[in-house]
């Protein structure tokens, strides 16, 4: 699919200019996207998960730098890993995002961690995430609450 679209973007490069069209705009950075975003279900006050995949349709890498929720306490991404037969989990401050590619959100993997929900959350709720990326692009995400 990175070769197809590699391919229809220099086409449509080549068309833009063989009908004299202006092209002094800057180039295509990364175009974030966010899709199947949800969240499990906690008690006032517990912690829960944000699960969801990044897309990148742009043509260059980003990073996740910041996660902000204001339905938590405390924000933050995290990766579980497994060393010695034990899940552990990590916090880490960033994420790449790289171009014409996706990074999944998942449970056992990559994810966000809400501490302290401000109400519980049940299933049919939502959740509200604030994602920045170096580039400077900012994403809002709505990730309804369901059971796994």
């Amino acid at each position: 699919m990175r070769n197809w679209q590699r391919i229809f973007g220099s086409c449509c490069s080549a068309l833009v200019v063989a009908c004299g069209a202006r092209q002094d705009a800057a180039p295509p950075g990364s175009v974030i996207t966010v899709r199947d975003a949800w969240a499990r279900s906690a008690d006032s006050g517990a912690m829960t998960a944000v699960y969801f995949t990044l897309a990148n349709t742009g043509e260059i890498s980003d990073t996740l730098a910041a996660v902000a929720s204001p339905d938590a306490e405390l924000t933050e991404m995290h990766i579980s890993t497994q060393h010695g037969g034990m899940m552990h989990m990590s916090p880490v401050t960033s994420l790449p995002v790289p171009a014409v590619d996706s990074v999944m959100f998942r449970p056992l993997g990559a994810h966000v961690m809400l501490t302290r929900v401000r109400k519980p959350l049940a299933v049919g709720d939502s959740v509200s995430l604030h994602l920045t990326f170096v580039s400077g692009q900012a994403v809002e995400v709505r990730a309804g609450v369901r059971q796994p």
